[in-house]
């Protein structure tokens, strides 16, 4: 049952994807969320598309559902540190934060333990460095944010791609994310 409700719920995510990496950016660039919010946010774009995947070993799209997952970690950090900001959020991106809570039960439910895996990545987030730029500056320097904003369009077009077939595709093969996951578990 938790595999099902996981692919389920993983399919749109994925499938709209790159529309989220929009809608983060607009959390970025948001100065009513706190800033912590907003490096963590930052850090999640920079995670994206340095292409190092939160899934060791994964490519493609599976490759992307383990950014899928580590974004869900990180916007329910930005719901509980600012959730009057957040729901301003919630009413321009509905589509992505209406399902957070499930989508993180869900992946809590699949992953088990291995979810700690995915939770380590994101706290490394505000601390991240791509090609010289790292999250804090992205939310405070302004040649920085720009900077972000170009390279996740760019990502967009290059990398981020995939169709609604590639990604029911892709989902069926799923259960090989979990021993990469496994193999991290405590490191």
């Amino acid at each position: 049952m938790s595999r099902e409700r996981f692919i389920e719920l993983m399919t749109p995510a994925l499938t709209r994807f790159g529309q989220d990496l929009k809608s983060v950016l607009r959390m970025v660039e948001d100065p009513e969320l706190d800033d912590e919010s907003r490096v963590a946010a930052a850090g999640s774009l920079l995670h994206v598309i340095s292409s190092t995947g939160a899934i060791p070993g994964v490519r493609g799209v599976l490759r992307h559902l383990g950014d899928v997952m580590v974004m869900r970690l990180v916007l329910d950090g930005v719901r509980e540190r600012s959730p009057k900001a957040f729901d301003k959020h919630l009413a321009q991106s509905p589509e992505m934060l209406v399902p957070l809570s499930e989508e993180l039960d869900a992946i809590r439910e699949y992953l088990g333990d291995r979810v700690s895996v995915l939770e380590k990545a994101v706290e490394k987030f505000p601390t991240l460095n791509h090609q010289g730029h790292q999250a804090t500056a992205c939310v405070e320097d302004p040649e920085a944010a720009t900077w972000l904003y170009d390279a996740v369009h760019e990502a967009l077009i290059a990398e981020i791609d995939f169709d609604d077939e590639d990604v029911v595709r892709e989902l069926k093969q799923v259960d090989s994310i979990l021993a990469p996951l496994a193999s991290r578990i405590g490191r």
